[in-house]
Protein backbone atom coordinates (compact mmCIF):
# COMPACT_ATOMS: atom_id res chain seq x y z
CA UNK A 1 0.00 0.00 0.00
CA UNK A 2 1.48 3.56 -0.81
CA UNK A 3 1.24 6.08 1.36
CA UNK A 4 1.11 9.56 0.04
CA UNK A 5 2.65 12.56 2.03
CA UNK A 6 1.23 15.65 3.37
CA UNK A 7 2.71 18.35 0.98
CA UNK A 8 2.79 21.60 2.44
CA UNK A 9 3.82 24.56 1.27
CA UNK A 10 6.06 27.70 2.78
CA UNK A 11 7.38 29.93 0.79
CA UNK A 12 9.59 28.78 -2.15
CA UNK A 13 9.75 25.31 -0.55
CA UNK A 14 7.77 22.00 -0.16
CA UNK A 15 8.18 19.92 2.66
CA UNK A 16 6.88 17.10 3.16
CA UNK A 17 4.85 14.82 5.97
CA UNK A 18 5.06 11.12 5.68
CA UNK A 19 2.77 8.59 8.19
CA UNK A 20 4.37 6.33 10.35
CA UNK A 21 3.41 3.92 13.07
CA UNK A 22 3.24 6.31 15.87
CA UNK A 23 3.47 9.92 13.91
CA UNK A 24 4.91 12.01 11.10
CA UNK A 25 8.43 12.23 9.66
CA UNK A 26 8.80 15.98 8.94
CA UNK A 27 11.44 16.29 5.48
CA UNK A 28 12.44 19.77 5.61
CA UNK A 29 11.42 23.09 7.60
CA UNK A 30 10.97 25.86 5.22
CA UNK A 31 12.33 29.60 4.99
CA UNK A 32 12.54 31.14 8.20
CA UNK A 33 9.40 32.88 9.48
CA UNK A 34 7.15 30.06 8.10
CA UNK A 35 6.80 27.95 11.37
CA UNK A 36 3.05 29.47 11.98
CA UNK A 37 2.00 28.84 8.55
CA UNK A 38 3.50 24.73 8.86
CA UNK A 39 1.21 24.92 11.98
CA UNK A 40 -1.68 26.41 10.57
CA UNK A 41 -1.55 24.01 7.50
CA UNK A 42 -1.07 20.53 9.63
CA UNK A 43 -3.60 21.32 11.26
CA UNK A 44 -6.19 21.20 8.06
CA UNK A 45 -4.68 17.50 7.62
CA UNK A 46 -5.59 16.81 11.51
CA UNK A 47 -1.97 16.89 12.22
CA UNK A 48 -0.97 18.99 15.23
CA UNK A 49 3.42 19.69 15.74
CA UNK A 50 3.56 17.31 18.44
CA UNK A 51 3.05 14.39 16.40
CA UNK A 52 6.02 14.93 14.48
CA UNK A 53 8.64 12.17 15.25
CA UNK A 54 11.29 12.95 13.43
CA UNK A 55 12.62 15.72 11.29
CA UNK A 56 15.42 15.10 8.76
CA UNK A 57 17.06 17.98 6.88
CA UNK A 58 17.89 17.08 3.12
CA UNK A 59 20.45 19.77 2.93
CA UNK A 60 21.64 22.83 4.88
CA UNK A 61 20.32 25.52 2.72
CA UNK A 62 18.10 28.49 4.28
CA UNK A 63 15.43 27.62 2.26
CA UNK A 64 15.03 23.76 3.85
CA UNK A 65 16.21 25.41 7.46
CA UNK A 66 15.22 28.63 8.13
CA UNK A 67 12.37 27.33 10.00
CA UNK A 68 13.46 24.37 11.87
CA UNK A 69 14.64 25.81 15.24
CA UNK A 70 10.96 26.94 15.80
CA UNK A 71 9.28 23.90 14.10
CA UNK A 72 11.52 21.56 16.64
CA UNK A 73 10.75 23.71 19.58
CA UNK A 74 7.07 23.24 19.11
CA UNK A 75 7.31 19.37 17.95
CA UNK A 76 9.85 18.38 19.99
CA UNK A 77 11.23 16.28 17.74
CA UNK A 78 14.52 14.96 17.02
CA UNK A 79 16.72 16.39 14.03
CA UNK A 80 18.62 14.25 11.73
CA UNK A 81 21.33 15.95 8.92
CA UNK A 82 24.13 14.05 7.22
CA UNK A 83 27.80 14.79 8.97
CA UNK A 84 28.91 16.91 6.58
CA UNK A 85 26.37 19.39 7.09
CA UNK A 86 25.92 19.32 10.74
CA UNK A 87 28.77 21.65 11.86
CA UNK A 88 26.75 24.37 9.12
CA UNK A 89 23.70 23.37 11.25
CA UNK A 90 25.06 23.88 14.93
CA UNK A 91 26.78 27.21 13.38
CA UNK A 92 23.91 29.04 11.65
CA UNK A 93 26.80 29.51 8.85
CA UNK A 94 25.20 30.34 5.53
CA UNK A 95 26.76 28.89 2.36
CA UNK A 96 25.90 29.26 -1.06
CA UNK A 97 26.35 26.53 -3.80
CA UNK A 98 28.30 26.92 -7.54
CA UNK A 99 25.59 28.29 -9.83
CA UNK A 100 25.47 25.15 -12.37
CA UNK A 101 24.31 27.62 -14.95
CA UNK A 102 25.79 31.01 -17.08
CA UNK A 103 23.09 32.89 -14.96
CA UNK A 104 23.09 30.77 -11.20
CA UNK A 105 27.06 31.57 -11.64
CA UNK A 106 26.67 35.37 -12.43
CA UNK A 107 24.68 35.61 -9.32
CA UNK A 108 26.96 33.41 -7.07
CA UNK A 109 28.93 35.95 -8.32
CA UNK A 110 27.69 38.45 -7.40
CA UNK A 111 26.85 37.17 -3.84
CA UNK A 112 30.44 36.42 -3.07
CA UNK A 113 31.19 39.98 -3.45
CA UNK A 114 28.64 40.73 -0.95
CA UNK A 115 28.76 38.70 2.09
CA UNK A 116 26.96 40.88 4.45
CA UNK A 117 23.85 40.87 2.12
CA UNK A 118 23.67 37.42 2.23
CA UNK A 119 24.33 36.76 5.41
CA UNK A 120 21.15 38.78 6.08
CA UNK A 121 19.16 37.61 3.04
CA UNK A 122 19.59 34.04 3.85
CA UNK A 123 20.69 33.86 7.59
CA UNK A 124 18.57 31.12 10.30
CA UNK A 125 18.86 29.88 13.91
CA UNK A 126 21.36 27.48 14.52
CA UNK A 127 19.89 23.90 15.55
CA UNK A 128 21.86 20.93 17.19
CA UNK A 129 20.96 18.20 15.76
CA UNK A 130 20.22 14.91 17.56
CA UNK A 131 21.25 12.25 14.90
CA UNK A 132 23.98 12.31 12.60
CA UNK A 133 24.17 9.89 9.91
CA UNK A 134 27.26 9.33 7.29
CA UNK A 135 25.52 6.48 5.21
CA UNK A 136 22.43 4.94 4.57
CA UNK A 137 19.98 4.41 7.45
CA UNK A 138 16.92 2.40 8.05
CA UNK A 139 14.13 4.45 9.39
CA UNK A 140 11.95 1.54 10.98
CA UNK A 141 12.92 2.02 14.27
CA UNK A 142 11.65 5.13 14.46
CA UNK A 143 8.34 3.91 13.27
CA UNK A 144 8.75 4.99 9.29
CA UNK A 145 8.43 2.60 6.57
CA UNK A 146 11.76 4.09 4.79
CA UNK A 147 15.09 4.52 4.19
CA UNK A 148 17.81 7.05 3.94
CA UNK A 149 20.59 7.42 1.50
CA UNK A 150 23.42 9.87 1.02
CA UNK A 151 22.77 11.43 -2.27
CA UNK A 152 25.46 13.90 -2.93
CA UNK A 153 25.57 16.78 -5.44
CA UNK A 154 24.16 19.18 -4.36
CA UNK A 155 25.67 19.40 -1.65
CA UNK A 156 28.47 17.49 -0.01
CA UNK A 157 26.01 15.90 2.62
CA UNK A 158 22.35 15.77 0.77
CA UNK A 159 20.08 12.86 2.14
CA UNK A 160 16.78 11.51 0.13
CA UNK A 161 14.45 9.77 1.47
CA UNK A 162 12.87 6.50 -0.47
CA UNK A 163 10.33 4.20 0.28
CA UNK A 164 9.82 0.33 -0.61
CA UNK A 165 6.64 1.83 -2.76
CA UNK A 166 9.76 3.67 -4.98
CA UNK A 167 8.56 7.18 -3.46
CA UNK A 168 11.99 9.84 -3.16
CA UNK A 169 11.73 12.71 -1.27
CA UNK A 170 14.91 13.88 -2.85
CA UNK A 171 15.23 18.18 -1.56
CA UNK A 172 16.98 20.07 -4.45
CA UNK A 173 18.49 16.91 -6.23
CA UNK A 174 16.31 17.36 -9.03
CA UNK A 175 14.00 20.75 -9.36
CA UNK A 176 10.51 20.39 -11.46
CA UNK A 177 9.06 24.04 -11.32
CA UNK A 178 8.87 25.70 -14.89
CA UNK A 179 5.24 26.26 -15.83
CA UNK A 180 3.06 24.51 -18.27
CA UNK A 181 4.51 21.28 -17.08
CA UNK A 182 8.21 21.60 -18.61
CA UNK A 183 10.82 20.03 -16.57
CA UNK A 184 12.11 18.19 -14.45
CA UNK A 185 15.30 20.32 -15.20
CA UNK A 186 18.56 20.21 -13.63
CA UNK A 187 19.08 22.14 -10.22
CA UNK A 188 20.15 25.57 -10.63
CA UNK A 189 22.86 25.60 -8.05
CA UNK A 190 24.90 22.55 -6.87
CA UNK A 191 28.73 21.62 -5.77
CA UNK A 192 29.16 18.45 -8.38
CA UNK A 193 27.26 17.96 -11.73
CA UNK A 194 28.92 14.78 -11.36
CA UNK A 195 28.11 13.59 -8.37
CA UNK A 196 24.20 15.17 -8.99
CA UNK A 197 24.31 12.53 -12.04
CA UNK A 198 25.48 9.85 -9.82
CA UNK A 199 22.93 10.34 -7.36
CA UNK A 200 20.32 10.35 -9.97
CA UNK A 201 21.68 6.88 -11.04
CA UNK A 202 21.74 5.63 -7.45
CA UNK A 203 18.07 6.45 -7.59
CA UNK A 204 17.52 4.47 -10.64
CA UNK A 205 19.31 1.49 -9.03
CA UNK A 206 16.98 1.49 -5.83
CA UNK A 207 13.49 1.08 -8.00
CA UNK A 208 12.31 4.82 -7.20
CA UNK A 209 9.34 5.93 -9.42
CA UNK A 210 8.20 9.12 -8.13
CA UNK A 211 10.56 11.66 -7.58
CA UNK A 212 9.00 14.84 -4.34
CA UNK A 213 11.01 18.03 -4.78
CA UNK A 214 11.39 20.79 -2.44
CA UNK A 215 11.35 22.75 -5.31
CA UNK A 216 7.68 22.26 -7.99
CA UNK A 217 5.83 19.14 -8.38
CA UNK A 218 6.28 15.78 -7.66
CA UNK A 219 7.06 13.50 -11.13
CA UNK A 220 8.30 10.31 -12.97
CA UNK A 221 11.86 9.11 -12.11
CA UNK A 222 11.94 8.33 -15.61
CA UNK A 223 12.40 11.69 -16.50
CA UNK A 224 16.22 11.65 -14.98
CA UNK A 225 17.52 9.91 -17.92
CA UNK A 226 16.39 12.49 -20.52
CA UNK A 227 18.39 15.00 -19.10
CA UNK A 228 21.63 16.83 -20.71
CA UNK A 229 24.10 16.66 -18.26
CA UNK A 230 26.94 18.61 -19.18
CA UNK A 231 30.48 16.60 -18.20
CA UNK A 232 32.50 19.32 -16.70
CA UNK A 233 32.64 20.05 -13.59
CA UNK A 234 31.32 23.59 -12.27
CA UNK A 235 34.65 25.70 -11.20
CA UNK A 236 33.06 28.09 -9.46
CA UNK A 237 33.28 27.33 -6.18
CA UNK A 238 31.71 29.04 -3.14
Amino acid sequence: MISLPHIVRLGMTHVYLLPGTAGYLLIDAGPRGCAEIFARSIRRYGISSRQIRLILVTHVHFDHVGSLQAIQEKSGAPVLVHQAEAGLLCQGKVVLPPGTQPLTRRLIRFANRHPRLVKRLFRFDPVSPDRVITAPLDLTPFGFDARVLPTPGHTAGSLSVITPSGQAFVGDLAVNYLPGGRGPFWPPFGDSRRLIRGSWQTLRNQGVTTIYPAHGRPFKAEKLPQFSIPEVENKNRS
